[in-house]
């Protein structure tokens, strides 16, 4: 389930993952009734949730979350770039992006890569999702065995990269870091300017070489 509403985003994905689930406040004029209501519904889905909201919406939604007994969790950097980033793929990657009917080898991989199954990734990536025109996924294959995968989505200037993940016998390799240079290099010709995701702590770094600027920390708040 995605749904709008004036200010946030409400997004149910099933996986029993708090930061896949939840309510994202991106405007000010959200209001704390209606996001309040969002993340009834989510609850409503018997899965792990969270709430995110932009730092001016910190009082807020430090208030809903209290009264849910929702637990404090670690600040979410968004993080953009303009123009191409500073990625070299290493000699040994080869980078691949998948048809409509391939979703299941990007869904191997991130979960293998985040100790997930591939039936909970499946969930996500459907027939219909892997046919939306603003949709690429990648893979990265080293010898035979794949390394890497990353999604992005292109509307309108800007490219989202989500879902970057290597799994653990190839990290520290400069994999993460050039399949995602691939994707914003797509975007990029494709009509976007800027690219953008949000990080994990461990991904943080990586983006920063990448030439990647933090423009926000996002408070978030996760179901106990």
């Amino acid at each position: 389930m995605a749904r709008q509403e004036p200010g946030l985003q409400i997004v149910v994905t099933g996986m029993p993952v708090p930061i896949m689930n939840g309510v994202w406040v991106v405007g000010q004029e959200a209001d704390s009734e209606t996001v309040a209501a969002g993340l009834s519904l989510v609850e409503d889905a018997k899965v792990p949730f969270c709430l995110q909201a932009r730092p001016g919406w910190q009082v807020q939604g430090a208030l809903i979350a209290k009264a849910r007994q929702m637990v404090e969790f670690e600040e979410v950097p968004l993080m953009a770039v303009t123009g191409p980033v500073a990625a070299e793929a290493p000699e040994d990657l080869s980078i691949h992006q998948l048809a409509p009917d391939e979703a299941l080898l990007h869904c191997e991989i991130a979960g293998k890569a985040f100790g997930a199954t591939t039936e909970l990734f499946a969930q996500l990536m459907t027939d219909s999702v892997m046919r939306l025109r603003e949709l690429r996924v990648y893979v990265g294959e080293v010898h035979g065995q794949w390394a890497t995968t990353a999604l992005s989505i292109t509307l309108g200037d800007a490219v989202g990269i989500f879902s970057v993940a290597t799994v653990e016998e190839h990290r520290r390799r400069g994999y993460g870091a050039a399949i995602t240079g691939h994707a914003v290099a797509d975007g990029l010709a494709a009509g976007a300017r800027c690219s953008w995701l949000q990080s994990s702590p461990e991904g943080y770094g990586v983006y920063e070489r990448l030439g990647f600027v933090t423009l926000e920390r996002w408070p978030c708040w996760i179901s106990g």
